[in-house]
C-alpha cells in the first residue's frame, strides 16, 4: 500500500541529487565558455585600490593589483575548458590506438609499447609540466603537449588490457578467420567493446588535465592572461580582505574537475547499460 509513495519519494530524491550535481556544473561550464563574451571592460585594467571590498559596480571587489575580480573570473575559465578538452580528446585517441595495436599484435609491438608506457608512467606529471613550460614557454600548444605526454600511457595500458580480454571472444577470432583486415577487426569488432573503460578513464584524464592547466597558472606561467588558477595564487594573501578573489575561482575549479570526472563516468555507464 505504501510502496508507490516510497518509490515516488525515492525518485524525487534521486532527481534532486542529480540536479544538485548538474546545475552547478552547467553554470560553471557556461561561465567558463561564455564568460569572455559577457565582459564589457578590459580584465587587466586597474579599477580601484588593491583588495577593494565588494560593493557597487565591483561585485566581487578587486584583486591584489586593483583589477575587477568579476571581470577576471568571467575571462579566466575558457582556457581551462577548451585546452583540457582538446588535449584529452587527442590523448584518448592516441592512447587507445597504441593500446589496441599492442594488445592485438602482441610480440615485439606489445613489448615496445609496454616499455614506452612504463617509462612515461614513471615520469612525474608535475616535473614534465615544469620542464616543458620552462623549455618552450607558456602557450595552449605546450599545455596540450604536457597533457599528451603525461596521459597517453595511462590510456594505452587500459586499452591494451581491454583489447587482450576482448581478443579471447569468439567473434574476434571469427572475424580474423574470415579474412577481415586489421583496421576492420580493431574498429568494428574490438573498439565498440572497450569504449566503457576508456570513457571512464577519460573522465579522470580530463580532471587531471584541468588540474595541470590551472596549476600552470597557479605557478605563475602565463601571468598576463586571466586564469582561475593564477587568481587563487595571486590573491591568497588578501583572502581576508576580498575572499571572493580566491574562493570564487577555487570553487569553479573544483566543480569543473568533479563534473568532468563524474560526467564521463556516467556516460560510460550508460553505454555499458
Amino acid at each position: 500500500m505504501n510502496a508507490e509513495p516510497r518509490r515516488w519519494a525515492g525518485r524525487s530524491v534521486r532527481w534532486t541529487a542529480r540536479l544538485l550535481l548538474v546545475l552547478p556544473a552547467a553554470a560553471v561550464l557556461l561561465l567558463a565558455v561564455a564568460g569572455p563574451w559577457l565582459v564589457d571592460t578590459d580584465p587587466g585594467r586597474i579599477v580601484g585600490a588593491p583588495y577593494h571590498p565588494p560593493g557597487g559596480p565591483l561585485a566581487f571587489g578587486t584583486d591584489y593589483a586593483g583589477r575587477d575580480v568579476w571581470a577576471r573570473l568571467l575571462t579566466g575559465g575558457r582556457s581551462l575548458v577548451v585546452v583540457p578538452a582538446l588535449a584529452v580528446l587527442l590523448t584518448t585517441v592516441l592512447g587507445t590506438a597504441l593500446g589496441m595495436l599492442a594488445g592485438y599484435r602482441g610480440g615485439f609491438v606489445d613489448a615496445l609499447v609496454s616499455r614506452f608506457d612504463g617509462a612515461m608512467l614513471a615520469f612525474p606529471p608535475t616535473l614534465a609540466m615544469l620542464v616543458l613550460l620552462h623549455g618552450w614557454g607558456y602557450s595552449p600548444l605546450v599545455l596540450i603537449m604536457i597533457i599528451l605526454v603525461t596521459g597517453v600511457s595511462f590510456v594505452s595500458r587500459i586499452a591494451r588490457t581491454a583489447t587482450v580480454q576482448v581478443m579471447s571472444q569468439g567473434y574476434v577470432e571469427q572475424a580474423v578467420c574470415l579474412g577481415e583486415s586489421v583496421p576492420s577487426v580493431l574498429f568494428r569488432e574490438i573498439l565498440p567493446n572497450i569504449v566503457r573503460p576508456i570513457l571512464a578513464d577519460a573522465g579522470t584524464r580530463l580532471a587531471v588535465a584541468v588540474a595541470l592547466t590551472s596549476a600552470a597558472g597557479f605557478l605563475g606561467f602565463g601571468a598576463d592572461e586571466p586564469n582561475w588558477g593564477a587568481m587563487v595564487s595571486e590573491n591568497i594573501e588578501g583572502i581576508t580582505l576580498t575572499p571572493w578573489a580566491v574562493v570564487a575561482p577555487a570553487v569553479c575549479l573544483g566543480v569543473l574537475a568533479v563534473a568532468a570526472n563524474l560526467g564521463l563516468d556516467r556516460l560510460a555507464a550508460r553505454l555499458d547499460g
